[in-house]
């Protein structure tokens, strides 16, 4: 395998070198050092990235662009610039770095941007980033229908094992268990109505169960179900939990989880909250060490009366909500709030947890005054984060700080899937961004970013670009030392 190393300006990387590893004002507050592009050619929508404790580097991952082109930066030709047309492989951009400025494109036999052979990794949308318990790395693909799985046993340098098609089916989402030990959770593309079915690989991603775990249910009530969005694995039951919502009889909408272990034929459901709507495409879940799951979504509050939304109603301020359960969904507690800006919007937010009581959110805000309907109405948009102590406590603490300092973005974020490209709206970000903790116990947070020009003609890119940002101050999420 040949690896291309990208190039990067000089005087940037001294910068960054200078406030990414270094303390910020006051130490104890809450900051994150200078952003730092992983690349400035490559696609970065829906990214995500993960520390490797084991190899000792990070590990970057991305959406290739293909059904996150953006018309307004059509530069060359109706699939972009020249830079997405050259680096074009039908895979998942991947990067890897030993200190979070300095990345290197995964590419083999000299191909720059192309990871893998073909044969073992093909789909340019859709990663997902997770570790089985020997260390081993797993990363995902698709291609409208197929769910590529493939891994690597040294931090992201090589990827040596892989199946192009571990299952048939869209948004696949990962989940590593025992050494070798893989779960996939895909929404199946059959059209037998089976939704979302979970397999399982135990060779390091070579070969997947070819008889799913169904994910979707009715509840005795007539309530539906089903798991959707990123799966964890649960070493005290060696199975596995997913983020999952509910629709009862009478239009009700609600979120809760879903939960297998070995022996089960199918997932068992948990109610969290009911009543509730949601923005995002999905909630998120995340564990702590103390075994406490996380849930987090964003409530489409609307001004009820009012026409003035994509499609309805003019959108209110909203906020982010958090319920937790200790005992795997036996019982929750009450919302928490963790952002409810009076003049914004809050959307796609992201957990990460720690120790006991330890986690990090993360989300989008629109601008002060900036009330938008997203789907078709701009916006600035910004990176916040909010890392939470004693969350499971009434006393619990809370740190919140706009990470990049500035937009990230600026115009319409686009909801509407991958008919977003046929319409010619806006869906360079994707449809959500994410945050991990670093071998410090510190924040780490992937953004795709579009405010970059192309230089000669002024254009945006058709394509958003891969932003890493690393906390530099402040309390961590796992261990009690300083951030800075």
């Amino acid at each position: 395998m040949i690896l291309r190393k990208l190039i990067v300006p000089a005087g940037l990387v001294a910068m960054s070198l200078a406030l990414v590893g270094s303390s910020g004002a006051g130490g104890s507050k809450l900051g994150f050092g200078t952003p730092v592009y992983v690349d400035q050619q490559l696609a970065g929508g829906e990214p995500e990235v993960i520390a490797d404790t084991l190899h000792g580097d990070f590990v970057y991952t991305a959406h290739e662009g293909t059904t996150h082109l953006y018309r307004d930066g059509y530069t060359m030709s109706p699939w972009g610039d020249f830079q997405f047309v050259s680096n074009y492989c039908n895979q998942v951009n991947t990067w890897h770095s030993t200190d979070g400025v300095n990345w290197v494109r995964a590419g083999y036999l000299g191909t720059g941007g192309c990871m893998q052979l073909p044969a073992q990794n093909t789909g340019f949308s859709d990663p997902d980033l997770t570790f089985d318990a020997s260390g081993r790395l797993y990363n995902t693909g698709i291609n409208l229908v197929n769910d590529a799985l493939f891994s690597s046993n040294d931090g992201g340098v090589t990827w040596d094992q892989g199946t192009v098609n571990c299952h048939n089916g869209d948004r696949p989402w990962l989940a590593g268990g025992s050494a070798g030990q893989v779960f996939m959770n895909t929404d199946t593309a059959e059209g037998d109505g089976s939704g979302q079915q979970i397999y399982v690989s135990t060779d390091g991603g070579q070969t997947c169960s070819q008889t799913g775990i169904s994910g979707v249910g009715t509840l005795p009530d007539g309530t539906t179900y089903s798991g959707v969005g990123k799966l964890y694995y649960v070493k005290k039951t060696q199975g596995f939990v997913i983020p999952a919502y509910f629709n009862s009889p009478s239009g009700q909408y609600g979120l809760g989880i879903v939960t297998w272990k070995p022996g089960d034929t199918a997932v068992t459901p948990h109610l969290g909250v009911m009543g509730t709507s949601e923005f995002s495409h999905w909630p998120a879940i995340a564990i702590d060490k103390a075994g406490v799951i996380y849930e987090v979504w964003d409530p489409d509050t609307r001004q009820a009366g009012t026409n003035g939304g994509c499609s309805g109603e003019s959108p209110a301020p909203n906020s982010i909500q958090m319920i937790f359960t200790k005992d795997l969904g036996k019982t929750w507690s009450k919302p928490v709030t963790v952002a409810a800006p009076k003049t914004s919007r809050v959307f796609w937010p992201w957990i990460a947890a720690g120790d006991g009581g330890k986690v990090s959110v993360v989300w989008y805000q629109t601008g002060p005054g900036q009330l938008a309907d997203n789907d078709c109405q701009p916006a600035d948009i910004s990176v916040f984060e909010s890392t939470i102590l004693n969350a499971t406590s009434p006393n619990r603490t809370k740190s919140t700080v706009d990470v990049v300092g500035r937009p990230v973005h600026s115009g319409q974020v686009c909801q509407g899937g991958t008919t977003c490209v046929a319409t010619g709206q806006d869906r360079r970000l994707g449809d959500y961004f994410t945050n991990a903790i670093d071998a410090r116990g510190c924040v780490i947070i992937a953004t795709g970013d579009t405010t970059l020009r192309d230089q000669l003609t002024g254009a945006p890119y058709p394509t958003a670009r891969p932003l890493f940002i690393r906390q530099n101050s402040g309390p961590p999420v796992i261990g009690s030392k300083n951030c800075s």
